[in-house]
């Protein structure tokens, strides 16, 4: 018999590509996602993913249309008595007419937007804040707070044309902190 050590080197190198690949340690690619979100994004992620589970698994309308209901509390409490901040969004949308400015972004299949109207004469705090959003570019993706302004929607997650959240408020700058 021929010895050849190259062969079994070979074979060896190969058996341990093929176990190392093979392992059975978690995707930890979502969870290292999740660690990114902040607080506000991941109760939003969680509460929507929340909604979706149960209605996909209700029986009636009825039972839809509480589920709805239900979650919309939920949304609107969280939104009340909690900071929006630090979210990563898309801006879709940057409208200004006259001293009114209307912004939209989203996040998933959660969106945001209001329109302000910003007066003549401006604090220097209020118009840091009616220059970020005049200077918010469509497209691009921005870490911001939002300030909410009291209302909220809850829609079907099955609806094709709304989002499952839309959330009444407007982006303000991370270093903004609201009196």
């Amino acid at each position: 018999m021929l010895n050849r050590p190259h062969m079994k080197f070979s074979l060896f190198f190969i058996l341990i590509i093929v176990l190392g690949g093979c392992s059975s340690k978690p995707n930890t690619s979502i969870l290292s996602g999740r660690l990114t979100l902040s607080k506000s994004q991941l109760f939003l992620n969680d509460l929507k993913d929340s909604l979706m589970s149960e209605y996909t698994s209700a029986k009636s309308d009825t039972e839809k249309q509480d589920i709805l209901e239900r979650y919309h509390q939920r949304l609107e409490d969280y939104l009340t008595h909690h900071p929006v901040d630090s979210m990563k969004v898309t801006i879709d949308e940057v409208m200004t007419k006259v001293r009114t400015i209307t912004t939209k972004s989203h996040y998933s299949s959660i969106e945001f937007e209001y329109g302000l109207r910003f007066n003549g004469s401006m604090s220097p705090r209020i118009d840091s804040i009616y220059e970020f959003m005049k200077g918010l570019k469509e497209g691009s993706d921005t870490l911001v707070n939002f300030s909410f302004t009291g209302a909220c929607q809850v829609n079907s997650p099955d609806s094709a044309n709304l989002s499952t959240f839309r959330i009444y408020a407007f982006p303000v700058p991370l270093q903004y902190v609201g009196k």
